[in-house]
């Protein structure tokens, strides 16, 4: 069975909003975009920013500030290159944010 963290609870991470976590022993990014919780490695792919702290949402779309690089947080991918946000599933239980694990890992299906 896959274990999964509790990372935030629901009212703290409003509409828009991108918050940093420790889970599963990486910083972690969650972002909700319309009240659908989206957990990727918080490191940019392309220059190591960190997007949890200085990334900007804009609709599902979550971008560099440095590199300018676009990253559909829905999917992972990025839509202007080549590259990829490392995603994690995600559960809500109650009001609970919980991560798993990285999505190629096949304990999470």
């Amino acid at each position: 069975m896959t274990e999964f963290e509790t990372v935030l609870r629901t009212p703290e991470l409003g509409p828009g909003a991108i918050a940093e976590v420790q889970a599963r022993g990486r910083d972690i990014a969650i972002a909700n975009v319309g009240q659908t919780y989206y957990a990727f490695d918080a490191a940019c792919p392309v220059d190591g920013t960190n997007l949890a702290r200085d990334g900007r949402l804009d609709g599902d779309l979550l971008i560099c500030p440095n590199d300018d690089a676009r990253f559909n947080v829905r999917t992972g991918e990025r839509v202007d290159g080549a590259g990829a946000l490392r995603a994690h599933a995600v559960r809500i239980e109650g009001n609970e944010i919980r991560v798993g694990p990285h999505y190629a890992d096949e304990n999470a299906r």
